[in-house]
């Protein structure tokens, strides 16, 4: 059997000392990686019916600031890989956000994993006065983001950048990444717009496979994305396949099926049914289809991340895959 990774995305709407928790509970265990994400509202707030019942609840609640998560569990962990899952193009300027990602990899010893995305929440950019833009120019901007985040990553120094959303002149840039490269990941299945960005760019890239996509849709983006590296020449199996997986361990069988009905109900009864929350060998069938893909990497969303469930988790699951 193919080794197949596993990480967590833990919220950063949690306690600090919960946050801390986690992370020192994975690095000791079979865990691959802890990914924050980059938000300044609570990101569940527009994926109603989904996760939440109430958007001014949701809301409300604290948030922590993803990079600073992550040069904070930088100096508690030693072998865990961080990241964000992932990182707005509308946040930051590309040169500043390559310096926040250099500094933490640093920090890390050369553990840091850069990802990006489009950036999609409306009313978090409203509250705060950040342009989002339309679908399209968020598109243009995060293929011009990711071309200058590679320069700016991997040189030469300095640099000037004459593009339609970012300029750069003579900007010198150092010190360079701890890690040559330093991966960057590129999130989306857009195929007209997105996969070519991943597949010229990326060192890993992230998909769904479920809930907001299948097995067969990220089957089929998978092999765009293929298609477009053979367009350039570059070897598929040089991007690393990460994919977010809703999944958790519920003991409660009512529970359970609550969770599932709650998680997918706007998907037909027989796909919410097949959603892996439940007993362990639910998201060992899940997981089993991603493996046949030549996924490298899954992705955990939804799990309570207490040092507990992160264990049952290490055991019950990622060891079925790793042993």
């Amino acid at each position: 059997m193919a080794r197949l990774n596993f990480s967590l995305e833990v919220g950063n709407i949690l306690p600090w000392s919960q946050i801390r928790q986690a992370a020192l509970a994975m690095d000791g265990g079979r865990w691959r990686g802890l990914w924050t994400y980059d938000h300044l509202l609570p990101c569940t707030a527009e994926e109603l019916p989904l996760t939440v019942s109430s958007v001014e609840a949701c809301e409300s609640s604290p948030i922590f600031e993803g990079w600073t998560l992550l040069a904070a569990l930088a100096t508690l962990t030693q072998r865990l890989r961080l990241g964000t899952m992932v990182t707005a193009a509308t946040m930051r300027h590309p040169a500043l956000l390559a310096k926040i990602a250099i500094t933490v990899d640093h920090i890390s010893g050369g553990r840091v994993d850069l990802g990006l995305g489009t950036g999609w929440h409306e009313h978090e950019h409203e509250a705060f006065g950040i342009p989002l833009g339309s679908v399209k120019t968020r598109c243009l901007r995060f293929g011009e983001y990711a071309a200058l985040l590679s320069r700016l990553l991997n040189g030469p120094y300095p640099i000037t950048w004459k593009g339609d959303f970012f300029q750069l002149k003579e900007a010198p840039f150092a010190p360079a990444p701890y890690q040559r490269p330093l991966p960057l990941l590129l999130a989306g299945g857009g195929e007209k717009r997105i996969l070519p960005v991943v597949a010229r760019y990326a060192q890993a890239c992230n998909l769904y496979a479920n809930v907001f996509s299948s097995v067969e849709e990220l089957r089929h983006k998978l092999e765009v994305l293929e298609g477009y590296c053979q367009e350039l020449g570059r070897d598929y199996k040089e991007i690393r396949k990460t994919v977010t997986l809703y999944a958790d361990i519920i003991d409660d069988p009512q529970a359970a099926r609550q969770a599932r009905r709650h998680l997918g109900q706007h998907l037909y009864d027989e796909e919410a049914e097949a959603l892996p929350l439940g007993e362990p060998s639910r998201i060992i069938d899940a997981v089993g289809p991603l493996l046949a893909l030549g996924v490298d990497e899954v992705v955990f969303n939804g799990p309570d991340p207490t040092p507990e469930k992160i264990e049952r988790l290490d055991s019950e699951v990622l060891a079925h895959f790793t042993s």
